[in-house]
């Protein structure tokens, strides 16, 4: 049987003048907010049942993002029973008729996959066998990375619908070779790979965490917030804030669950991340340092060094882009400090921290502050051979060639653009990358032939 909608139909909600004005005023926000107060849910139960935190509802009924992903809508919109149209959807005229059975679809799955009535583990376990990562799925993840441009990332909409998407309970160590292979494909750049096996392996991660108890719960629970990390951090390349927001919040609220401190450290990193591309330069900063003064450096850890130093340079240029040099400069110089204490180790997670790290933000952090020479001079220093992944290569090169840009030299810019392409052609291929190829293009100086080519392979006219 179809999952009934939380509120019947005949319900006077959907008569009152509230949602009538809500409507008109097209606020789908506020209609979710009313009718979830007319069902009597709280902020925090109706989260638990479409997968996120209260602070993510909230802002959600706020009609702030990711309330524009028209998947977020549609969701809540069928949990509750709002007809699509007050949410600005397409109508669906047959949503308050009577229905007759139908099967079972991804929008009325509980989270974890189970339906109203079947919430055996078993059961769950029989229903969903077949429905996990595919073994073709997890091949792609970890197989080295392509040196050709590869497939383009996939709409990233299906990541926010894991926690109620069928999937099949995965084994302790495949979970985790899963996650550990997410991580690789987003540091070898490969994100097509990546956003298409990403909300199939998010979706398996709550089947088996739901299907758990005890330490094997929390363990799962921690896989999913660095998956959920990845993706953050996948959002954010191709330019989705909302995505990577939402992402980032969900994250952090399964490393809070998990007791993990490795992962939520990790989490609250690419969340100070999204904060500060949504503009909230303060927050960020106070999340970033707060959080890196919690952390142990005293017994020389590598991991937590890595993870202090990284924090630190994500705040440096969090600094920087609220014009804060003298406090970018600061810590920067405390995240090369804890880069000199442990060497070349690369530390876990996503993005691995190294002394050429520091000095590929000092090249970003620079060219923000308007001082192209100083960013140059960096940039100038690194050694190819010690960059620690494709995506770390793409980045040294495009904040190069963004360097070179500022500085007037145009010619020089693209030249490490169409060298960041041989090294990772996904990374060349995000929004912000077209976009300084396109400023390249009409640049009043001459620009390599070649650099047309590269306009074309990713799609700028």
């Amino acid at each position: 049987m179809e999952h009934a909608p939380l509120v019947a139909s005949t319900h006077p909600v959907w008569a009152s003048a509230h949602v009538a004005a809500a409507t008109r005023a097209d606020q789908p926000g506020a209609v979710i907010r009313l009718v979830r107060q007319a069902a009597g849910l709280t902020l925090e139960q109706l989260g638990s049942l479409y997968g996120c935190s209260a602070s993510t509802l909230s802002r959600i009924e706020r009609g702030q993002p990711p309330v524009d992903q028209i998947g977020v809508r549609r969701r809540l919109a069928h949990l509750l029973g709002i007809p699509d149209e007050l949410v600005g959807l397409a109508a669906a005229p047959a949503r308050h008729a009577a229905r007759a059975p139908q099967p079972p679809s991804q929008a009325d799955t509980l989270p974890g996959g189970a339906h109203d009535g079947d919430r055996s583990p078993m059961r769950r376990r029989t229903l969903l066998t077949g429905a996990g990562v595919s073994a073709a799925a997890l091949a792609g993840l970890t197989s080295s990375p392509a040196m050709a441009a590869g497939p383009q990332p996939a709409s990233l909409d299906r990541l926010l619908l894991a926690p109620s998407t069928p999937a099949a309970i995965l084994t302790d160590d495949r979970a985790a070779s899963a996650v550990a292979g997410a991580a690789q494909a987003y540091r070898d750049a490969r994100y097509g790979t990546l956003a298409a096996a990403l909300p199939q392996l998010l979706a398996s991660l709550h089947t088996s965490r739901d299907a758990a108890d005890g330490h094997r719960k929390e363990a799962m629970a921690g896989l999913l917030s660095r998956a959920y990390a990845v993706a953050s951090s996948l959002a954010t390349k191709q330019g989705d804030d909302a995505i990577a927001l939402t992402m980032a919040d969900r994250a952090r609220a399964e490393a809070l669950a998990a007791g993990d401190h490795a992962a939520l450290t990790a989490a609250t990193h690419v969340l100070a991340i999204t904060m500060r591309r949504d503009g909230h330069h303060t927050g960020a900063l106070d999340l970033l340092l707060g959080t890196a003064a919690q952390l142990d450096v005293a017994d020389n850890d590598p991991a937590v060094l890595a993870a202090y130093g990284t924090l630190l340079c994500t705040a440096a240029y969090t600094s920087a882009q609220a014009g804060q040099a003298v406090n970018a400069d600061t810590y920067l110089s405390e995240a090369a400090a804890a880069a000199d204490r442990i060497g070349d180790h690369q530390g876990a997670g996503v993005h691995p921290f190294t002394p050429t790290t520091v000095t590929i933000y000092r090249i970003g952090v620079h060219t923000t502050l308007g001082d192209s020479g100083a960013a140059l001079r960096h940039a100038a220093s690194v050694d190819p051979a010690r960059l620690p992944t494709a995506e770390r290569h793409s980045r040294y090169l495009v904040d190069t060639a963004r360097a070179w840009h500022r500085h007037g030299r145009p010619d020089r810019a693209a030249h490490a653009l169409l060298a960041a392409e041989r090294h990772a052609p996904e990374d060349v291929a995000r929004a912000s990358v077209r976009d300084l190829v396109t400023t390249l293009l009409y640049a009043p100086t001459p620009t390599p032939a070649a650099l047309r080519g590269l306009a074309n392979r990713i799609g700028v006219s």
